[in-house]
C-alpha cells in the first residue's frame, strides 16, 4: 500500500509507504492530492500528519527513473503535476504537520518545507554524547536540497517560501551547496520547528496534533489561511515557468547523467 492512513482522534496519519527510499513516482503524487481532497471535505479530520515508513526515510524525492530517457513533452506533464499537487499540499485549509522519522531530500523535503510544522528525529547521545548509530538512517536522518548536486535546477516559487522561512543567505548556501542537514543543524536555522529522539518523535507530534485539533474547525481554517494566503497570487504566477524550466533541465544531457549516477550508486560524470 503506496500510503497507509490511521485515524489518532481528530488527526488522520498517513504513512508513506512506497518502496525503501519512498522515492515518489505521479501516482504518488496523484495520490498526496486525492487523500489531502477526502481529508477537506470530512470535518472529524482536524490536523493531517505525513510520516515515513520504517526503512530511514521520509522521502528521498524523485523516483530517478521517472525522468530518465523521457522527452520535455512527458517530463512537463510530470512537472506541472508535481507543482499542481505541491500548490494543493501548501494551501490545503487545515494544518499539516511532517513527522520527519527518516530523510527527507529533494521533493520530499520540499513537501516537508509546505508542511505547516516539521517535527524532526535527531540521533540521542548516550554516555560521553557519542550518538546511537545502531540506526543510522534513522537517528542520523537528514533534510536537504541536492539538487545542485545532480545538475539540476529548483522552482522558484519553492525557494521564495524557502527565504521568507530560513533567510536569503541560508537559502542560497543549502540551495547552491546542494546541503542537507542534520535535526539540530535545521533546527538552528529554523527549518524544522522540534527534534526528537527515535523513542519520542511520533507521541510528540500526535500530542501536538491532538492540542491543535481541539480548535473550533472554522479557526484553524480561518489561521490557515490567513498564514498562506498570501502566497497564492505570487505561486500562481511563477508555477507555469517553474514547470517548464523543470522539464526543460530533466531534458538536459547534464542533469540526465546526474539522475543516472543515482540509479548507478556512482557520482555523476561531467565534463
Amino acid at each position: 500500500m503506496a500510503l497507509e492512513i490511521s485515524m489518532q482522534g481528530r488527526t488522520a496519519v498517513v504513512k508513506i509507504n512506497h518502496n525503501a527510499a519512498n522515492t515518489l513516482t505521479s501516482e504518488s503524487f496523484e495520490g498526496f492530492r486525492d487523500t489531502l481532497k477526502k481529508f477537506e471535505n470530512d470535518d472529524n479530520v482536524r490536523v493531517v500528519i505525513f510520516t515515513g515508513n520504517d526503512s530511514g526515510y521520509f522521502s528521498n524525492g524523485f523516483e530517478p527513473a521517472l525522468f530518465l530517457g523521457q522527452s520535455y513533452e512527458y517530463n512537463l506533464q510530470v512537472c506541472q503535476l508535481v507543482n499542481e499537487t505541491a500548490l494543493y499540499f501548501f494551501f490545503f485549509p487545515k494544518p499539516i504537520i511532517a513527522c520527519l522519522n527518516g530523510h527527507a531530500m529533494g521533493a520530499g523535503a520540499v513537501f516537508a518545507l509546505f508542511s505547516d510544522w516539521r517535527f524532526m528525529v535527531q540521533a540521542s547521545t548516550g554516555v560521553g554524547g557519542r550518538t546511537d548509530a545502531a540506526k543510522p538512517a534513522t537517528g542520523n536522518a537528514r533534510i536537504g536540497f541536492p539538487e545542485a548536486l545532480l545538475g539540476m535546477n529548483f522552482p522558484a516559487f519553492v525557494a521564495r517560501y524557502m527565504q521568507d522561512l530560513i533567510g536569503v543567505m541560508a537559502t542560497r548556501d543549502i540551495l547552491f551547496g546542494g546541503k542537507s542537514l542534520k535535526a539540530a543543524e535545521a533546527l538552528e536555522i529554523k527549518l524544522i520547528d522540534r527534534a526528537c529522539s527515535e523513542s519520542e518523535l511520533m507521541a510528540e507530534t500526535l500530542k501536538f496534533a491532538e492540542k491543535l485539533g481541539k480548535s473550533p474547525l472554522q479557526t484553524l481554517i480561518g489561521m490557515k489561511r490567513a498564514r498562506t494566503e498570501l502566497y497564492r497570487t505570487v505561486f500562481e504566477s511563477l508555477r507555469e515557468n517553474d514547470a517548464a524550466e523543470l522539464a526543460k533541465i530533466m531534458t538536459s544531457p547534464v542533469t540526465q547523467e546526474g539522475l543516472r549516477s543515482i540509479v548507478e550508486k556512482r557520482r555523476p560524470r561531467w565534463s
